[in-house]
């Protein structure tokens, strides 16, 4: 059985954002452009640690920042 490098539903190129509140940024993408969140992922100290939202039919995958 061959693995496939991009999983099913993805595009070949999916943008990750690493921002500084990813929770208030899924909740503006939500308002702003029609997202919906698909999962989301919780990190340390209630931070998002991972996330994916979609725009239409593209998925854009989101998390904290961690420095």
């Amino acid at each position: 059985m061959s693995v496939e490098p991009i999983p099913d539903g993805f595009p070949s190129v999916s943008p990750y954002l690493v921002v500084d509140d990813a929770a208030e940024a899924i909740a503006f993408y939500e308002r702003a452009l029609g997202a919906t969140e698909i999962m989301r992922m919780a990190g340390p100290n209630g931070q998002v640690g991972h996330a994916e939202i979609k725009v239409g039919d593209s998925p854009i995958m989101l998390a904290d920042e961690f420095p």
